[in-house]
């Protein structure tokens, strides 16, 4: 759905841009060709992928967007935010960064988005990036509506519309109620309820602002003027749009991870959440003139007091008294306590560890049976069809190792027959573990509904099915990012989530502008990295690949061959007699030059395959073939 979001974005800057082109009253300023230009730059380094431009990605544009839509509004009205008041501005800015952590401490308690991704930063930088970028949030917001209403579309007065008192009263409980029940719920049920806090403030804070005399929507509508209120509204249409579609591209990004619609997304953000933007808008409104009003910044407007404003300033007076200080305090501290501990291990059975110690020993079959027992013992978990495929896997990947540019690896090679069985049990696993999540959602059915797809996504990715490939990937990644939300600790999930960001930063230039159109989230290299190694320290059910997978991708994609070697080693020490394993050692090995060492390991690779399966007498053909090569360019040398 990624072709809808840019085709709604494009319309919307679309009808923006002809509407400021028929109302502009003088020309575009510098600053904001600066801007524009600036933009344009940050997009291009962005997709190829050039830091620290990549992980910085999202300030760095919205910093442009906010010149630029600061020009435009010059361009029509001969004033503009930035021009006529860079001190209220600079406020405005500043505020920005804790009324955002207002909603960053929510996402504590309900986990409906995350932060991936981007270069290996200190803690400074790292804050400071983010301090950055939440300084842009209420500019953006502010400018954009800034601009939507010098448009004009809204000028004409419409008959006041005034609130009785009792209305007034019933918008505040219904606010307090709102941006309170979801962090009272315990976080399963929670996680469901943002949507409530977006609303919540606006029908908390607005009818108090139009109390205290601040700026308000309630006293636009008590004055017959929609304008504020409708350009606001439209602000977070458009800032929403622009949020997601650079966000979705960027190195350093959020992922929504909130139990809802997350099949059905646009960019990152599942379809229903676009409708959280508008009222949040109108919440960045009123929560900007209540915190100004309480430091002292913004003074009361007299024109739209009223007959109860003095009583109701008398009683409000004491949210600057020292009793009422730590009431913010305690709302943090009730949206921020912790839930109880959860264990987090799988809690594997014993027949699945010692199978999958046989399994990489080399002695698949005694392996097959011990998951076949954990499937008798268990039915209805996915767990079983999960290790049975991984067997499945290692024999289809035997078999398809090649030597190709000097390098042994299973690479392409069309479908076959015995594909099938392998995508049986995949298939299987998946639809036991996604109907069990239908039931009741939980961290272990979501890895292994996600452990399922990436099983797809490889054999899917061996047989060149590029499509089918990028499809299973992201659901694979929905899901294991979905297992993190639910439980942080839940190391196994790395493996997946890391793979996916490694590969995806690793397509050439031609692959990166197809990943636009096919609508395939972004990675990157290094944080994909980090996530492999998180896993095969502190995995239990996917260590082992993880640490297989980290090492050939470091020798295969980036030519880091002692680094790929130490990865791999404790692998050779935990199983000396695996000849895959050892067909890998002595391909680093004979990429680092050492061809004694290499020309052991491949003799290695032999005496462990002496078997009759297609799988070992393939292996023995590759490693005969490799001390062959080795020997050759030793002759060629003397």
């Amino acid at each position: 759905m990624v072709k809808l979001g840019v085709i709604l974005l494009a319309c919307t800057v679309a009808v923006m841009v002809a509407e400021f082109l028929r109302r502009r009253t003088r020309p575009f300023p510098a600053y904001g060709w600066f801007g524009l230009v600036s933009l344009v730059i940050a997009e291009g380094l962005m997709f190829r992928g050039v830091e620290p431009v990549a992980t910085f990605f999202t300030p760095i544009a919205w910093t442009a967007y906010a010149l630029i839509a600061d020009a435009a509004v010059f361009a029509i009205r001969g004033h503009s935010r930035l021009r006529d008041a860079p001190g209220q501005f600079a406020k405005l800015a500043l505020l920005s960064i804790p009324l955002w952590l207002v909603f960053e401490a929510y996402n504590l308690r309900l986990a409906n988005w995350t932060y991936v991704g981007g270069m290996p930063l200190s803690v400074p930088v790292r804050w400071l990036g983010y301090g950055w970028a939440y300084a842009t949030i209420w500019p953006g917001i502010f400018l954009t509506a800034d601009l939507i209403e010098s448009l004009g579309w809204w000028d004409v007065p419409i008959q006041p519309i005034v609130f009785s008192r009792a209305a007034q009263n019933a918008f505040i409980i219904a606010g307090a109620i709102l941006v309170v029940v979801p962090v009272i719920f315990p976080r399963s049920l929670g996680s469901f309820l943002f949507g409530a806090v977006w609303l919540g403030f606006v029908f908390l804070l607005d009818p108090i602002n139009f109390r205290l005399g601040l700026p308000s929507f309630e006293a636009d509508l008590a004055s017959g003027h929609r304008g504020r209120l409708f350009s606001f509204l439209v602000s977070g249409w458009v800032c929403g749009w622009l949020w997601e579609f650079w966000n979705f591209w960027a190195a350093s990004k959020w992922h929504y991870i909130f139990p809802i619609m997350q099949k059905e997304k646009i960019f990152e953000m599942p379809v229903l959440g676009y409708g959280g933007f508008l009222p949040f808008a109108l919440d960045c409104f009123a929560l900007y003139y209540f915190a100004s009003w309480l430091l002292g910044w913004e003074k009361p407007v007299q024109a739209h007091t009223n007959s109860y404003l003095r009583p109701w300033r008398k009683a409000t007076s004491t949210l600057r008294s020292r009793p009422f200080a730590i009431f913010p305090w305690l709302l943090l501290a009730v949206i921020v306590w912790p839930q109880p501990a959860r264990a987090s291990s799988l809690n594997l059975p014993d027949a699945a560890r010692d199978g999958l110690d046989l399994l990489y020993a080399g002695r698949p079959q005694e392996a097959i049976a011990l998951f076949r027992q954990v499937q008798t013992a268990e039915p209805d978990s996915p767990l079983g069809y999960i290790l049975e495929a991984e067997v499945g896997w290692w024999q289809i990947y035997c078999e398809a190792c090649q030597i190709k540019w000097n390098t042994i690896d299973a690479w392409e090679r069309p479908r076959i027959a015995a594909d099938e069985a392998y995508l049986h049990l995949a298939e299987k696993a998946i639809s036991i573990a996604e109907s069990r999540i239908a039931r009741a959602d939980s961290p272990e059915m979501r890895l292994y509904a996600g452990i399922g797809w990436g099983f797809r996504a490889r054999l899917l990715g061996l047989r060149g099915d590029h499509r089918g490939t990028a499809r299973a990937g992201v659901n694979a990644r929905t899901h294991l990012l979905r297992c993190l939300q639910l439980d942080p600790q839940m190391a196994d999930a790395y493996t997946g989530l890391g793979l996916y960001n490694y590969y995806v930063d690793t397509l050439s230039t031609m692959a990166r502008v197809l990943r636009f159109f096919m609508g395939i989230p972004g990675g990157s290299k290094a944080e994909g990295i980090r996530q492999l190694e998180t896993a095969m320290e502190k995995g239990d059910l996917t260590r082992v690949e993880a640490r297989f997978y980290l090492a050939k991708n470091l020798r295969t994609y980036d030519q880091a061959y002692t680094r790929s070697l130490e990865v791999f080693s404790p692998l050779i020490d935990e199983f000396p007699r695996n000849p895959v394993f050892e067909l890998l050692l002595g391909d680093i090995q004979a990429k680092l030059g050492r061809g004694q060492l290499a020309a052991a390991s491949f003799r290695q690779a032999q005496q462990f395959s002496s078997g009759d399966t297609p799988c070992e007498r393939h292996l023995r053909a590759l490693a005969e073939q490799s001390v062959s090569g080795l020997s050759a360019v030793a002759s060629s040398d003397q």
